[in-house]
């Protein structure tokens, strides 16, 4: 069939604008030809992140006001339309007595609601709650006592002069990979033989999925054409700020054919598949510039120490927000080393941000002195560490509305599994960009900016120095005293244990069988260079598995991030509080792994 007479429109959606939402899609159908057909994405009209609005009778009944607008603009304009909107069967209840709705796919044309296609399979993974609020397909069919495939029948109509046989699926319905659900909308519509296969979906960012679903459309576009369209802008469930990317694209026949819209725009390009790394950084400067014009919210303060994970922050802002909407703020105490003071201020300069300087050893040394006089006990060592990062905590947030801007975190995702931090310091704040990357990936993500301006603007010494905290004596570069942790053996330990779902017991029994390395995806003998022997290993991986489950207290009292990788904490990671458990063998694989 002829492909430059669809128009995918990859289009920007507000979660719970209705109206906005409607008004952007009606100024894309008045720029369609005469004849033309289209698409776009599934939720488009509510947002898909909206929750327990999808309860709301009052917003469900705004959104399907607009089916009728639709209807009529498919008349006037002279064009096929397909779109997504909610439907309801008020003669049907689901089981807890509310009134029965689908996520649906409508396809009108000139005037006339050819179809409407309720979803078949809904998500119940990850972010995906669909269950909740949605009925499926299947189960209309099982309680009809009707064979599910006569849903799938396609609809003619006249694109471009053409008579085309067109049918629906909705975003999940496409990914039956296999065989995780047991029925297969692809396959029962192709039975149908439709000249043209529309897919409307809401599917967020994740880190190469763009490219595996590239190839996955391309499959399923075999024997007939298949029209894909996704969303952009960023949506959020409360904690988790997901970015809806990119994928808008033309298949025909195992084939990628074109329009494709580039990422995170609605501007037309090639269809290209970023390395890992263009991905974190495309994904998080998107993230800053539409998570900050949501909130109508135009600057950014940040504390700049001279640790990497500050660094990268800061640079995201200023590249995200230009330099002129950025302030940093430098908090030393009399722990900091001019060594890392000045490390701060070239990265600033660097930058051209507005750059302040606050030593809070005062504030610090007041605060000590009315703890002894209301408790008569001095403040331990570890109790003025905590004193000094909730001192800058004070600062920068008493700052923050005089410079009328959010204030950042600059923890990341190794630190918060293993509670290493501070709660109304690192666990607080506006936003936290870089919480689901770990320690190599910000420094991964360092030398990719540094590479994509063309300049060292992060120095090579503060992405090379290794960190530490700067709130003792001991505690210095210069003294050589560092984070408690071999970051790069966490990294994999994270990865195991949040993205793969892997226990304490799945790692130790890969010890005992002499394939950690390998599921940890670490070089050969990287563990034998690392520790000196098993029994150090796994103290070391029993370690991280109690931080991890110790203290998720923090973990719920911190502020929302932008989701990157294939599994991120809060709705995406789900954990309950809960003790630490060990598993009744475990003591006697434990000793058989270290004595052998």
């Amino acid at each position: 069939m002829k492909t430059n007479s669809i128009h995918l429109w990859q289009i920007q959606v507000e979660a719970g604008r209705p109206d906005i939402n409607m008004q952007n899609a009606i100024s894309r159908m008045k720029q369609v030809p005469t004849g033309w057909i289209i698409v776009f994405p599934e939720m488009f009209i509510s947002g898909y992140m909206i929750w327990d609005d999808f309860l709301r009778d009052s917003f469900i009944k705004d959104c399907r006001a607009k089916n009728d607008v639709i209807v009529e603009l498919s008349k006037k304009l002279d064009i096929t339309i397909v779109w997504w909107n909610i439907d309801i069967d008020e003669s049907k209840k689901n089981e807890d007595w509310s009134v029965r709705k689908y996520n649906t796919a409508y396809i009108a044309s000139r005037g006339k609601l050819l179809k409407k296609q309720y979803k078949t399979l809904l998500p119940n993974y990850r972010m995906f709650d669909d269950k909740r609020y949605f009925t499926s397909l299947k189960t209309l069919a099982e309680e009809e006592w009707i064979d599910i495939s006569k849903y799938y029948e396609p609809v003619e109509v006249v694109i471009d002069w053409v008579k085309t046989k067109v049918s629906l699926l909705i975003c999940e319905d496409i990914w039956n990979i296999n065989w995780d659900y047991n029925l297969d909308p692809v396959a029962m519509t192709k039975t149908h033989m439709p000249d043209l296969i529309v897919v409307p979906s809401c599917s967020p960012f994740g880190l190469e999925k763009a490219k595996f679903r590239d190839r996955l459309l391309q499959i399923q576009s075999q024997n007939t054409s298949l029209a894909y369209v996704n969303p952009i802008w960023i949506q959020n469930n409360w904690k988790n700020i997901f970015n809806f990317d990119w994928g808008s694209a033309f298949y025909q026949n195992w084939s990628f054919v074109k329009w494709v819209k580039n990422y995170w725009t609605e501007e037309v390009s090639e269809l290209v598949h970023e390395l890992e790394i263009e991905q974190i950084y495309e994904a998080l400067i998107n993230s800053v510039k539409e998570f900050w014009k949501q909130s109508d919210m135009k600057k950014a303060i940040i504390w700049l120490s001279w640790g990497i994970d500050s660094g990268v922050n800061a640079a995201l802002l200023t590249i995200a927000l230009w330099k002129e909407n950025v302030t940093a703020i430098n908090m030393p105490s009399r722990f900091n080393s001019n060594t890392t003071k000045n490390l701060a201020e070239k990265l600033a300069n660097n930058l051209w941000i507005n750059y302040l300087v606050s030593p809070i050893q005062d504030a610090v040394d007041l605060t000590i002195k009315m703890i002894e006089m209301t408790t008569w006990i001095p403040p331990s060592s570890f109790e003025i560490e905590n004193i000094q990062a909730r001192e800058r905590w004070k600062m920068l947030s008493d700052l923050a509305p005089r410079f009328q801007a959010f204030y950042t975190n600059n923890w990341n995702k190794d630190e918060i599994m293993t509670w290493y931090a501070t709660l109304y310091w690192d666990v607080n704040w506006s936003i936290a960009l870089i919480w689901d990357l770990t320690k190599e990936q910000v420094k991964a993500l360092a030398r990719y900016i540094n590479k994509k301006n063309w300049k060292e603007i992060i120095s090579n010494e503060m992405i090379d120095m290794k960190p530490t905290a700067e709130l003792s004596d001991s505690q210095s570069p210069d003294n050589w005293w560092w984070d408690p942790f071999n970051y790069r053996f966490l990294w994999a330990v994270n990865k195991a244990f949040i993205e793969k779902q892997k226990s304490l017991i799945d790692l130790v029994n890969a010890l005992k069988n002499w394939n950690l390395e390998q599921v940890l995806w670490l070089h050969n003998w990287e563990l034998e260079r690392n520790f000196n022997s098993k029994k150090v290993i796994v103290e070391e991986l029993e370690k991280i598995w109690r931080l991890k489950n110790n203290n998720i207290f923090k973990r719920i009292q911190a502020p929302p991030i932008p989701t990157i990788s294939k599994r991120s904490f809060w709705f995406d990671f789900r954990e309950a509080q809960k003790k630490v458990y060990f598993w009744e063998w475990y003591e006697e694989l434990k000793e058989e792994v270290i004595c052998s």
